[in-house]
């Protein structure tokens, strides 16, 4: 090997190599941060194309707004998706994590607009369900993907208590 050369190709590999960690998709980034900036980021609305709000049924009708909610006036969460950017027919993802991480319910529906602007609501049974017979207290995620995307467009986190 000619020694002169060395040296040479290996700059190009540490090139080539911070291109494509540059290139990266964000969510390796966020996996590598503490896990109080992650939980930070989960809480806070992301500034993507999609945004998370949740509105708690209570047994008696009425609706509150919010992100913690008693489980013992739950009947169901509406968990509503607003698109800002989306033209087009799309497939929405929305996968509910309960508070262990594991996957509870996956829910997919249609969602399309001409000008930019879509509203999904997606109903989630709580009352008389495993959340209230189980007690499956405690910080919930909800992951909204767009069509067959592997990275989620939106996180948010509720939280059911006593």
């Amino acid at each position: 090997m000619d020694m002169r050369r060395g040296p040479g190709v290996l700059v190009l590999g540490v090139l080539a190599l911070a291109l494509a960690l540059d290139g990266a998709p964000r969510a390796l980034a966020d996996d590598r941060r503490p896990s109080h900036e992650r939980e930070r980021d989960e809480r806070e609305p992301r500034r993507g194309p999609a945004r998370v709000r949740f509105v708690l049924v209570q047994h008696d009708g009425k609706e509150r707004r919010g992100e913690r909610f008693s489980v013992a006036r739950a009947r169901d969460l509406l968990i509503v998706v607003e698109w800002r950017a989306l033209v087009g027919a799309h497939t929405q993802r929305l996968d509910v994590l309960a508070p262990d991480g594991a996957l509870y319910q996956r829910f997919t529906a249609p969602v399309e607009s001409l000008d930019g602007r879509a509203r999904v609501e997606t109903r989630l049974p709580v009352g008389g369900t495993w959340i209230t017979e189980r007690a499956l207290l405690g910080r919930w995620r909800v992951r909204v993907f767009l069509d067959d995307a592997t990275v989620p467009v939106a996180v948010a986190v509720f939280v059911l208590a006593r």
